[in-house]
């Protein structure tokens, strides 16, 4: 009723058409006004300065006008394409089939969703915004088994986004692959075009989406200014209490949105790299956010990245790492410091020149370009986060109590209530078409299945 009654109210003026005739435009307010004030026919001079009947410009005028009409003259249906997402994305919360309304019209799918990944072009988004187009872009990678969806997106995760990474990187990793760039080349060639993959969105795309996260998490979480001590550890007068909740809820939808890409085989081979050339782990290990008390579930959305990042699957074939494969790979480093705390000791003896010459130019673990590569707790935890010793699943399986305890059976963030309506973020592995091996799919069935007996635990206390 309220709705109906504010649309009565409202003036036909605001009334937006599908499309703008010129008779609609020669009777609309703006184009009387215009007339009555600056037309020639009614002795308007256009708003120079000048003598006799000429008339000047009203500067208050052109603001109100503006101010009420400055969407009338956009084509409706520009406007909808900009928009459109965010009715997709109440459609996948709503469980209602999003994509079969492009299934009989693929190539305006093609042109919806190319100006969809152009929006942020020339624009600044707003947190809100931000955080609904990256929901869309969950909703878009978590459809691949739809044909009409995984033809246009998954260009974005794919070979060409390899270009984005530091120089030393790149090199190492484009050896196996350069058959393929040189047939891009001739295929460039072919349509008389000059073959320069930075010209193409696919690029940048993943690695402009990873740096905004991250200067979202370094700089807009919390409002008031934090200063660093000579150990790098976050001072804050305030105890870090005035904290923006939607940068907070941005945050936790970046890093399922990674976990996504990354749990997802033909995502997965071509975006690890990116997460790891940029050390997206290390800083968010190391940002205010992991260690303050709202951001409990980012932290344990982080260490999912973290176990996803070092899942034991051959990224190119798809096969699971054998026990001997992963026993070899271990031997490969140093057995005598392959705990954190060990390792992290024996590098803090190193001059941060060293640290920084090991870490960035031998290594290649990171871009000496990186802003923080100055740091040396970040480098420390660069490596540490590579050659460290990771836990065999099987270990951390068996290592499992056979019943909840009191700190996962109140975690709202792993066992949600039953008024959880779907806005926010949970910390658990989704179910669906793609997933790694079959052993991923089976670890994937235990958790879930763990948490649901811990539900009805807690349901029955």
């Amino acid at each position: 009723m309220n709705n109906k009654k504010l649309a009565a109210e409202k003036p036909v003026e605001f009334a937006l058409p599908s499309t703008i005739t010129l008779s609609e435009i020669q009777r609309d307010r703006l184009t009387k006004i215009a007339e009555d004030n600056w037309s020639k026919a009614a002795g308007g001079g256009g708003g120079g300065k000048g003598s006799g009947g000429e008339k000047r410009l009203d500067l208050e005028l052109v603001k109100e006008i503006y101010r009420t009409k400055f969407c009338y003259a956009m084509s409706y249906d520009e406007l909808l394409k900009s928009q459109f997402f965010y009715v997709e994305n109440l459609q996948f919360r709503e469980n209602v089939a999003a994509w079969v309304c492009f299934y009989d019209r693929k190539d305006i799918f093609k042109g919806f969703l190319e100006r969809v990944l152009r929006l942020k072009e020339g624009i600044e988004l707003s947190i809100a915004e931000k955080t609904n187009y990256l929901v869309f872009m969950i909703n878009a990678f978590q459809s691949l088994g739809d044909e009409v969806v995984s033809e246009t997106v998954l260009r974005l995760a794919s070979l060409q986004s390899w270009h984005s990474l530091s120089y030393g990187r790149f090199q190492e990793l484009i050896k196996k692959w350069k058959r393929m760039i040189k047939r891009e080349a001739k295929e460039a060639t072919k349509r008389g075009e000059l073959f320069d993959p930075s010209t193409k969105l696919e690029v940048k795309f993943l690695r402009n989406l990873i740096e905004e996260f991250l200067e979202v998490l370094d700089s807009t979480v919390f409002s008031q200014e934090q200063h660093v001590n000579e150990d790098h550890k976050i001072i804050d007068a305030y105890g870090l209490k005035q904290v923006d909740n939607a940068c907070v809820l941005y945050c936790e939808r970046f890093m399922k949105f990674l976990i996504d890409l990354l749990s997802q085989l033909p995502t997965r081979r071509y975006l690890r790299p990116l997460v790891a050339d940029v050390a997206v782990v290390a800083k968010c290990h190391m940002s205010a956010l992991y260690k303050h008390e709202k951001g409990k579930l980012f932290a344990q959305l982080v260490n999912l990245l973290q176990f996803y990042e070092k899942f034991e699957v051959n990224d190119h074939v798809g096969t699971q790492l054998t026990d001997d494969e992963l026993r070899e790979l271990a031997l490969a480093n140093i057995g005598a410091i392959n705990k954190r705390a060990d390792l992290s000791k024996k590098l803090s003896e190193l001059s941060p020149m060293d640290l920084r010459d090991l870490v960035c130019h031998k290594l290649k673990l990171i871009s000496e370009e990186d802003p923080r590569s100055e740091r040396v707790d970040f480098l420390i935890e660069v490596m540490v986060s590579f050659f460290e010793k990771q836990q065999s699943q099987k270990e951390a399986i068996n290592a499992l109590p056979l019943y909840p305890n009191e700190q996962i059976m109140w975690d709202e963030s792993l066992v949600p209530s039953i008024n959880y309506s779907g806005e926010g973020c949970l910390a658990l592995p989704k179910l669906n078409l793609q997933f790694l091996t079959l052993h991923d799919y089976l670890l994937r069935n235990f958790n879930l299945f763990r948490l649901e007996s811990t539900y009805e635990i807690r349901e029955d206390i």
